[in-house]
């Protein structure tokens, strides 16, 4: 699985490379370069989506943890999966850090419930983008494939659901224990099976949900504003309208093409497309997405470190508190 984790992203990376190197690759990174002090803005400006993710999530808990807390720990995991070759390890990471700060067992339920929240808050801005991206002519032509990612993202919205009210938790222990064997016993059906009964009982909740999913999907939209600023900046100003349209049906590109890690080179391609479906210069989309790129990396650094600075210290009380040799006699 790591081989072919590495091989996906590698694919990505090289996808990405030779969409610039066959763009004019010279007008798209000295557009981005120009940027300069609106790449700081860029930066910034994304820490509006982030914070409404982070009050859509706070919801899901019974006693809800300081919004602060709640928001280093978010943006941590929403660098590492922007960032590291392994797909979705940001949400482990996010289960392990608030786990510290929120009340007994309900880390890993919260962030299970949120994930699917803000997947299916994404196929709602994913058909807000389709509807409005339906209206310009001639889009019959990639409509097609656009209908496809968003079928994909409902289908993985609907099986999230189902899964977990049938008991996602301890039908994976229990395949678990029939089929690997675990001389350590790290496969609970009772731990399993209790947290089961906590993510059912979050969706019981139904009006902390509605606004739980209120708040992702004004995270989404939000996201369309960044978007609509990149192209501002880089001198091509469009409506709001076009700017859903990118950030929707990128997004969704990019989601749906989860095998690669960051989406590399599928969001890319499908920013270079759509710039040109709306009649603006295909390399303006890589520029854009470049910017974006930036922008996770000067995120997510930082993050990194600190995210490997906690789990080493972490596990370091561990090493130190097992038991030394007797002296030789």
């Amino acid at each position: 699985m790591r081989l072919i984790t590495i091989f996906a992203w590698l694919l990505g990376a090289t996808l990405l490379a030779g969409l610039v190197a066959i763009n004019h690759p010279g007008e798209v990174l000295g557009a981005v370069g120009a940027l300069k002090y609106w790449l700081a803005i860029i930066v910034a400006v994304h820490l509006v989506p982030l914070s409404l993710d982070v009050a859509g999530w706070r919801l899901l808990f019974t006693t809800p943890p300081r919004f602060g807390a709640l928001f280093v720990v978010r943006w941590l995991a929403e660098s590492v999966n922007g960032l590291l070759p392994v797909p979705h390890l940001g949400e482990l990471l996010r289960a392990d850090l608030a786990r510290r700060i929120s009340p007994a067992g309900e880390a890993g339920p919260s962030v299970v419930v949120d994930l699917t929240l803000g997947v299916a808050a994404e196929a709602l801005f994913a058909a807000a983008g389709l509807a409005l991206f339906s209206t310009l002519p001639g889009s019959g032509r990639v409509l097609l494939d656009l209908l496809l990612a968003i079928a994909l993202l409902a289908a993985a919205t609907v099986t999230l659901y189902v899964l977990q009210r049938a008991g996602l938790f301890a039908l994976a222990a229990a395949v678990m224990r029939r089929w690997i064997a675990s001389p350590r016993g790290i496969f609970h059906l009772k731990g399993a099976r209790a947290i089961d009964r906590r993510v059912g009982a979050i969706y019981q909740r139904r009006g902390k949900l509605a606004r739980a999913g209120a708040w992702r999907l004004a995270g989404w939209f939000a996201g369309a504003g960044e978007t609509w600023l990149i192209l501002y900046a880089l001198g091509h100003p469009v409506g709001i309208g076009d700017a859903i349209i990118l950030e929707s049906l990128s997004q969704a590109a990019r989601t749906a093409a989860f095998v690669i890690p960051g989406g590399l080179g599928v969001q890319d391609g499908a920013l270079l497309l759509l710039c040109g479906q709306l009649g603006l210069p295909p390399e303006l989309g890589l520029a854009v997405s470049l910017a974006k790129r930036f922008r996770e990396l000067v995120l997510g650094a930082p993050a990194l470190i600190i995210s490997y600075t906690l789990q080493a210290h972490r596990l370091t009380p561990a090493v130190s508190a097992s038991p030394r040799e007797p002296p030789a006699a």
